[in-house]
């Protein structure tokens, strides 16, 4: 697979909820969300862990869906907001 970098600089592709996505673990789901919701003190269900990556226009992952870095981005039509 591809190195996927978000709009951001964050790299999607080494993201643990992205990979659970891509590789459609529901095992790794449930991981991803007890320890994301452990870290960042919020309720993440495993249901809630399905991201396609930033530049997609797939599924994204909570916060992804009102990032304003993401949002500028993409009406601006950037690669990457990094370079």
């Amino acid at each position: 697979m591809a190195e996927m970098v978000a709009y951001c600089g964050i790299v999607c592709t080494e993201c643990p909820g992205f990979i659970a996505t891509q590789k459609d673990d529901n095992a790794r789901r449930k991981e991803v969300a007890e320890q994301w919701s452990k870290q960042y003190k919020v309720t993440v269900k495993p249901e809630d862990v399905n991201c396609d990556g930033c530049l997609s226009r797939g599924r994204h992952i909570g916060y992804c869906n009102v990032c304003e870095i993401r949002k500028c981005g993409t009406q601006k039509t950037v690669v990457n907001c990094t370079y």
